[in-house]
């Protein structure tokens, strides 16, 4: 008995023992298939939801006064396709893509240049956005491609921990501010002031007259800059009208800016008034065909006026008289451009722009010439010439080169864009130093301004002729190959002789002067000729087809 009492307390430890570990064991398996459904502690996510659906947690943080997000976690929750190169991401949704390009303020959605609230960023591979321009991206994209585009960012993210109190040696990094998983106000709201409809054009012997039609509170600002018409409106829920012109002498140009739209008109036609109607809403513009000077009128007070009640019939795109064809032969007096195995780059370009030149006059076109001899002209100046001349197409002529131990031969076409990749962009700082010269700055200043020109690509006149551009250069591209001409590529590249100009524009890059066998082809008469009327013929088979 003695024994046995004496064994039956060493025995209960040992039974309640094994309990508790039992218990212990299984409140950890429970514990850690929590903490393994959850997201990282401290990790700042926001929740992407679809409608009402949610699609799942996108990895986000703080940089400066923006909230950037994962681009590369939202491809995967909406089942896209993405690839990168150097410096750009392209995303694609059915046939539509859009590319990211790092350090960039504008992304592109098909040949659209869409302006964003921050630089896109990439960081060892990662793409980060910032989360407004995010969601516009992606709901463009995925409406172009006929799906649902309603994506909003909701509750259900991971919060990010509290701040270390001061006495703690490392601090965290900067959390999300708390607002940000708040559920946003709803996409939808109401425009604050007026809403256009569309756009209608009438024309007599005396004006063009052209009309937007609007509704909504308040009245349109106008604005009138330099020949220029310049006016804003929110847009409803058919989203941007057709905006086209039917005559040649006045040209439009639009900027989208969120739920907005501004418009610019455009014309050598001297404007006559703006004239502001009610009853129904309307702004009425109207461009002097007469040729008289008379100072704009403002009339602020309704009165009656005949606009016409129906959309005037199409006209062909064309003024009086032949199209305007502008070629700028590149740098030139000072500055001779590239110069490689005894070649200077601006007597090639003269020569080839003079070429051009007599063909297009030759086939019945008003060629220009920005220089017509070895003299210097500002980039700035080459486009003012041609919106002054109120050109059709502008094309600059230029030969490439390369730095040493690198080789590429044949024709590249640029058009004022986002650059397409490294190499472009390196092309557009060597061109845009010609700035420098005529502003007696430093290279360094000029590649500034080339990189401020990229990070506000969207918010440019040009932006409205992308898409034109991209035709035109696609025609030349065709006939140079067809001509026998080596076409390496249509690419895109921040020029700044492209900027504003107010028509189809490109680039061309005849050859590489620092390739010895390309040099003695681009200084051969023939060999320019060739060029020439291959270039003629896709401007003539361009101008034809617009």
């Amino acid at each position: 008995m003695i024994s046995s009492i004496t064994e039956a307390p060493e025995r209960a430890p040992s039974w309640f023992g094994m309990l508790r570990r039992r218990v212990l064991s299984l409140l950890a398996v429970i514990l850690a298939a929590v903490v393994l459904a959850l997201p990282a502690q401290g990790a700042d996510v926001l929740r992407l939801y679809s409608g009402q659906s949610p699609l799942g947690d996108v990895p986000a943080e703080k940089r400066g006064n923006n909230v950037f997000v994962s681009a590369g976690e939202i491809v995967k929750l909406l089942g896209m396709q993405a690839s990168s190169k150097n410096d750009t991401l392209v995303v694609s949704s059915g046939k539509e893509k859009l590319q990211l390009v790092a350090d960039a303020a504008a992304a592109w959605l098909g040949v659209e240049l869409v302006p964003l609230a921050a630089s896109t960023v990439q960081v060892k591979g990662e793409w980060l956005v910032e989360m407004r321009s995010a969601l516009k991206l992606f709901n463009a994209l995925l409406q172009r491609s006929g799906k649902n585009g309603s994506l909003r960012w909701g509750p259900g993210g991971v919060l990010p921990l509290p701040a270390p109190p001061p006495s703690s040696p490392a601090p965290s990094p900067t959390p999300l501010p708390a607002v940000v998983p708040d559920p946003p106000k709803p996409v939808s709201t109401v425009p604050e002031g007026p809403i256009i409809n569309g756009l209608r054009w009438g024309i007599d012997d005396g004006k063009i007259r052209a009309v937007i039609d609007f509704e909504g509170p308040g009245k349109p600002e106008v604005k009138q800059e330099a020949g220029a018409v310049k006016t804003t409106f929110f847009l409803g829920k058919g989203g941007s009208p057709d905006i086209s012109s039917p005559y040649g002498e006045v040209k439009v140009s639009s900027i989208n800016y969120g739920n907005r739209i501004a418009l610019e008109f455009a014309s050598s036609l001297p404007l006559k008034e703006i004239i502001p109607l009610e009853s129904p809403n309307r702004l009425v513009i109207d461009f002097s065909r007469s040729g008289s000077s008379a100072a704009l009128k403002e009339t602020k007070l309704p009165k009656p006026a005949a606009v016409p009640t129906t959309p005037a019939p199409p006209s062909p795109r064309t003024r009086k008289g032949a199209k305007i064809v502008v070629i700028d032969a590149g740098h030139g007096g000072k500055d001779p451009g590239a110069v490689s195995n005894g070649i200077r780059e601006k007597d090639v370009n003269l020569a080839i722009s003079l070429l051009i030149a007599k063909k297009l006059k030759k086939a019945g076109y008003d060629a220009r010439l920005t220089r017509d001899r070895d003299v210097y002209l500002t980039l700035q100046k080459r486009t003012e010439l041609a919106n002054n001349w109120n050109a059709d197409v502008f094309m600059s002529i230029h030969a490439n080169a390369l730095p040493p131990g690198r080789h590429a031969t044949g024709m590249e076409i640029y058009l004022m864009a986002l650059p397409t990749d490294k190499d472009a962009m390196q092309l557009a700082l060597i061109e845009n130093r010609e700035i420098a010269e005529g502003n007696g700055e430093t290279a360094k200043a000029a590649d500034k301004k080339t990189k401020m020109l990229l990070n506000i690509l969207g918010n440019m006149q040009q932006n409205a002729k992308i898409n034109e551009s991209t035709g035109f250069a696609e025609y030349l591209f065709k006939y140079g190959k067809a001509g026998g001409i080596k076409m390496r590529r249509v690419a895109q590249a921040p020029f700044f002789v492209l900027r504003g100009a107010a028509m189809p524009a490109v680039l061309i890059e005849t050859g590489f002067l620092t390739e010895k066998s390309e040099a003695r082809l681009l200084n051969d008469k023939k060999y320019q000729d060739k060029i020439a009327e291959s270039m003629t013929r896709g401007i003539v088979d361009y101008l034809k087809n617009i």
